[in-house]
């Protein structure tokens, strides 16, 4: 085996399988139902090592101890065949522990979420797999436990082993005289002369092609059938055979399964060729190893005397010898390798809401960043490759695992930075203590909007690069600059289900249609709302996560559950934000400003009212109250290692905790942006117009429910 055996080893590979029972299929852990026989082959392999290490135990109890000599020395020697005759069990349990540890994660993550075992639809296989050969040396280790101890005890325990099966077959024989005559004592001599049956030829001629099929290594002749490989077959296939078929009280003829027979037959054929193996007589072992077949074949003797006392009818021969060859197949095949879970696998109460090439596809190989959603501010991300021309290729690359909780983890614009450069693509993802960081390299720049799109809530309507900004018009370092800007409208990510799924609207309102991507500019409108149709508004408008809805995206109405009966609150929709991504003092800094109704572009405060013939590259931004609330937030440190404390993830909804503490400019009285054409400008007005008009449009509708909802409860008043 790969592992000292030893008395210990045998401890540490029952506590090992206790644990893996109770940690992954107890009650409390809530395996899926799939998964429960995996977790009663495991108990059960688990108690068979512990009857084991209670023999050993037993054993060196009653060994008297010798001066001089190692004592676990000689229980180690005393335990090598056993470790042949049950293979290398730790090997299959490490593989256990392994694959429930892909499916779960202990530790309370940073959000303080706990995971329990979580099976996925492509973990079936190796469950199967794992399954049949736990299942498989737990057979072996019941089979050789009680001759081990024989060996390891006293030659006279294996002559009261045998004295016990004769004295309880006297037992029998002497119940069945008492009860039913002298009769039964004629059937003793037939039952002993049909106990092993000679194997129709034509089917032992199959098993002889089947044995030089495919053999391991160490065997050379069938008259030298290696003991290991042997054992192996023979276990497995008895395993196989009628000791599987219980007919219960079925009135009709017991038949079991052909290829159920099939294995009973061949374990009887296999077993013959052990007992003549020259290799039997040769091993230092030999005792052990004869031991061992004696149980076995105890156990087959017992399996055809059902078929001799008519509980069982054997299927006939003639159906048997047409067979495929497949089922007469004699060496056990070696399992596949596990594989790893398929990270890139919906899990339940996951929504995948993103799925995005990556630049480092090579040739046929495609990357691919897939975006879960496990709870409205946790994602789970994970980079895989996958091969157009192979396709049992399958790859998660490097740091291809990656939570993310918007509480917890920063979310850095490299590409906002005013270095540009090859950052120009990337997000990087980060700890709160910098201490875990994921750079995500993106092929374009819609790409890097998807993915802030699900990590923020916030669709980017609008880019802008080059924007020169002031505060109150003046020109002083801190009140001024150069940055990105960028307009946001709340629109979180559905999966392509759930986005596919329409909530119905007031009868007042015409349909729009949804779209998935970039706001579409050819939706029509309702026109009793004071927006002309045709105007380009998009049906996929702001949303506040978790909100039922009766507008497609709106959070106009929400069921709200109260202790004395539900209710409906009428929520006002949140407004469009524009953002600046820019510098301050040497650090990264955002600029972040909602544009509700309150917000206007004023024309008669820019250049062009003073002279008609300048263009004017300016746009004034002010605001129907005294002062603009317009937040600023900057990077902890200057540029360099700044960057890691540019956190946009303040800004996400549903509002970040640290939301509130987001610093407020004082006496913001306008907001001048300057821009480097006046298409440029122009552009700008065009999209922020096509903002307000989403936000007036939903404005009123929130009124319009509100209203209809008020006038109801009036009627029913009256009533």
């Amino acid at each position: 085996m790969a592992f000292g055996f030893s008395p210990s080893d045998i401890r540490l590979a029952w506590e090992l399988g206790s644990f893996l029972h109770e940690k992954c299929f107890t009650r409390a852990q809530g395996a899926d139902i799939l998964y429960l026989r995996f977790g009663r082959e495991i108990e059960s392999f688990t108690e068979s090592l512990q009857q084991l290490e209670a023999v050993i135990d037993h054993a060196n109890r009653q060994r008297p101890r010798r001066p001089f000599r190692n004592h676990n020395d000689e229980c180690r020697h005393a335990l090598q065949p056993l470790s042949q005759l049950v293979g290398d069990f730790k090997k299959t349990l490490d593989e256990c522990e392994k694959l429930l540890n892909d499916h779960e994660r202990f530790k309370r993550d940073t959000a303080g979420f706990v995971d329990n075992v979580v099976w996925h639809v492509s973990t079936q296989r190796d469950v199967d797999i794992l399954r049949e050969r736990v299942h498989f040396h737990a057979t072996k280790l019941l089979v050789v436990s009680k001759p081990f101890e024989t060996q390891l005890l006293l030659e006279i325990r294996r002559e009261l082993q045998d004295l016990r099966r004769d004295v309880s077959e006297i037992k029998g024989l002497l119940v069945d005289v008492l009860t039913n005559g002298e009769s039964t004592l004629n059937q003793l001599s037939a039952a002993q002369r049909v106990t092993f049956p000679d194997i129709p030829s034509e089917i032992e001629a199959r098993f002889i092609l089947a044995i030089h099929s495919d053999p391991p290594a160490t065997y050379q002749d069938i008259t030298d059938v290696p003991l290991k490989e042997g054992f192996d077959a023979l276990v497995y296939h008895f395993s196989q055979s009628t000791v599987e078929f219980n007919p219960g009280f079925d009135p009709s003829p017991r038949t079991p399964e052909e290829t159920q027979f099939l294995n009973l037959l061949k374990s009887k054929w296999i077993l013959g060729k052990l007992e003549g193996s020259s290799r039997l007589a040769a091993a230092d072992t030999a005792p052990l190893w004869a031991s061992a077949l004696a149980e076995l074949k105890f156990d087959i003797i017992n399996e055809y005397k059902r078929f001799n006392t008519e509980q069982l009818v054997a299927p006939p021969k003639d159906v048997i010898a047409r067979l495929p060859d497949k089922c007469f197949s004699i060496w056990v095949v070696e399992a596949p390798p596990i594989l790893p879970p398929d990270l890139a696998e919906q899990r339940p109460l996951e929504d995948q809401i993103l799925e995005i090439a990556l630049p480092d596809s090579i040739g046929t190989r495609r990357s691919s960043l897939h975006v879960f959603r496990r709870s409205p501010v946790e994602l789970r991300l994970v980079t895989t490759t996958r091969d157009t021309a192979n396709p049992g290729y399958h790859q998660e690359k490097g740091k291809f695992y990656f939570i993310v909780n918007t509480d917890a983890t920063r979310v850095i614009p490299a590409y906002a930075t005013p270095e540009g450069g090859t950052n120009r693509h990337n997000l990087l993802l980060s700890n709160r203590h910098v201490q875990d960081l994921r750079w995500q390299y993106l092929t374009n720049a819609d790409d890097v909007a998807s993915l802030q799109q699900a990590l923020t809530g916030y669709r980017v309507h609008y880019p802008m690069t080059n924007v020169s900004w002031s505060i109150n018009g003046s020109a002083k370092p801190h009140k001024s600059g150069k940055a990105m800007v960028q307009l946001w409208q709340l629109q979180t990510l559905q999966s392509p289900a759930s986005s596919s799924n329409t909530t119905p609207v007031p009868s007042n309102y015409s349909a729009m249609s949804p779209t998935s991507g970039l706001m579409s500019r050819t939706s029509s409108v309702a026109t009793n709302t004071g927006v002309s149709a045709n105007t380009g508004v998009s049906a996929r408008s702001t949303a506040r996560t978790g909100s039922t809805t009766l507008f497609s995206g709106s959070s106009a109405t929400s069921v709200m559950v109260g202790s004395r009966h539900n209710g409906t609150a009428v929520l006002a929709p949140d407004p469009p934000v524009m953002v600046f991504f820019t510098v301050h003092n040497e650090k990264y800094t955002f600029l972040h400003l909602e544009l509700t109704s309150r917000i206007f572009i004023n024309p008669e405060s820019c250049n062009c009212r003073k002279n008609s013939k300048t263009e004017c590259l300016t746009a004034v931004l002010e605001t129907k109250d005294k002062v603009i609330d317009l937040r600023r937030s900057c990077a902890s440190e200057a540029s360099g290692r700044g960057l890691y404390t540019w956190d946009l993830a303040k800004f996400r909804m549903p509002r970040h905790p640290q939301y509130k503490d987001v610093e407020v400019l004082e006496k913001v009285k306008y907001l001048t942006l300057r821009f480097e054409s006046v298409e440029a400008k122009d552009e700008f007005r065009k999209e922020l117009r096509l903002l307000e008009k989403v936000r007036d449009l939903e404005m009123d509708m929130c009124r319009d429910i509100l209203r209809e909802k008020q006038n109801k409860d009036r009627k029913a008043a009256k009533r």
